[in-house]
């Protein structure tokens, strides 16, 4: 099996919640896992490395990213930053076809709330929100950072919670993108991603703050 195959399978499990954040991950058990030799297991780390996945450290080992409170905190405002900006952008560009793309991401995600593949259709939802803001670059970092919160969200065993307020939310998106209302649209999202950081935060060692919701 190729480097960029283990890879991925790799990441899917670490996103999946397979491995908690800081967890080392064994190249002997990963080879062993795979029936390849060390050398394809090195370079696989290293794509997840470079891909934001995992960190290495000293002595050739790997683990999952783990991050402060400060430091997840810091992945929030940026999320709140782009996020926002980007889907201004989107709905002044809106047009019917998008809107529809919209309305069938909502459908996906009302669908497998709570499946496992809450966490995939709830990214599907937000990418047609900002797709129309034709900013891919923008999108590309919307997306890394998300997957930040993800592996720590599924690391943690946070699973949905409240999710009725969080299809609300999301209903409630695209209610204000027909009407095309911007600020109304950004206050639902800046609510919606605030409650999902306090929920992550919460989860994290040494707090016990009741979760909010998801995002």
């Amino acid at each position: 099996m190729s480097a960029d195959k283990i890879a991925d399978a790799l990441e899917t499990d670490i996103v999946g919640g397979a491995y908690h954040p800081g967890e080392e991950l064994k190249q002997g058990k990963i080879a062993d896992r795979f029936s390849v030799s060390r050398i394809p297991v090195r370079d696989a780390l290293q794509l997840l490395a470079a891909r934001g996945v995992i960190e290495l450290v000293p002595n050739k080992r790997a683990r999952v990213i783990s991050l402060s409170a400060s430091e997840i905190d810091e992945v929030y405002a940026l999320r709140l930053l782009l996020e926002s900006d980007c889907l201004r952008q989107s709905i002044q560009n809106m047009t019917d076809i998008d809107i529809g793309a919209i309305e069938r991401a909502l459908a996906h995600s009302d669908i497998d709330a709570k499946t496992e593949r809450w966490a995939d259709s709830d990214w599907e939802f937000h990418e047609s929100l900002y797709r129309p803001s034709k900013r891919p670059r923008q999108l590309a970092m919307i997306e890394s950072l998300r997957k930040t919160c993800r592996i720590h969200i599924a690391g943690y065993g946070i699973l949905p919670s409240r999710t009725e307020g969080w299809l609300d939310d999301h209903a409630r998106l695209l209610d204000a993108c027909r009407s095309r209302s911007e600020n109304q649209a950004v206050n639902i999202l800046t609510r919606h991603i605030e409650n999902a950081r306090d929920t992550l935060m919460s989860a994290l060692p040494g707090t016990d703050s009741a979760p909010h919701g998801q995002a």
